[in-house]
């Protein structure tokens, strides 16, 4: 008597009969799919328009940092009395033309208020937790 060694792959490969409406319904679930998605179909991006009108469309557009704890002391053109955020500082300095740097210090620092300082350079950094600086890029 002869044993003849089978493994389970050349058992499967032999007897395994693939069925048909498996292939069918697979089929049709790509039609349905590929149209729908067709059909649905928006572009993520819309192309950009010209802008008529009496308003610019040259806004100049800045970046500025916000370092926490560090101070930018010297060039002041002007400072004044703020919110207690940071980022009102900050946002002035964006919308001034002539700011190139900030530096805010925190209310009860230099009295009850916030104080921020625009500045028409960015001096050099120093470690001061009572502040938080930036510069436009």
């Amino acid at each position: 008597m002869k044993f003849k060694m089978v493994t389970a792959w050349q058992y499967a490969k032999k007897n395994f009969v693939f069925p048909r409406n498996i292939i069918f319904f697979g089929l049709v679930l790509l039609l349905i799919l590929g149209f729908s998605t067709i059909l649905n179909f928006t572009p993520l991006a819309q192309p950009a328009t010209a802008q008529v009108g009496p308003f610019s469309t040259t806004i100049p557009r800045y970046a500025v940092t916000a370092e926490f704890g560090r101070d930018r002391a010297g060039s002041d053109y002007t400072s004044f009395p703020t919110s207690a955020f940071a980022s009102d500082c900050q946002k002035f300095c964006i919308d001034d033309s002539r700011c190139s740097a900030y530096t805010y210090v925190r209310p009860g620092v230099q009295g009850t208020n916030a104080v921020c300082y625009l500045k028409s350079v960015a001096p050099p950094l120093t470690p001061n937790s009572c502040c938080v600086s930036g510069v436009k890029l």
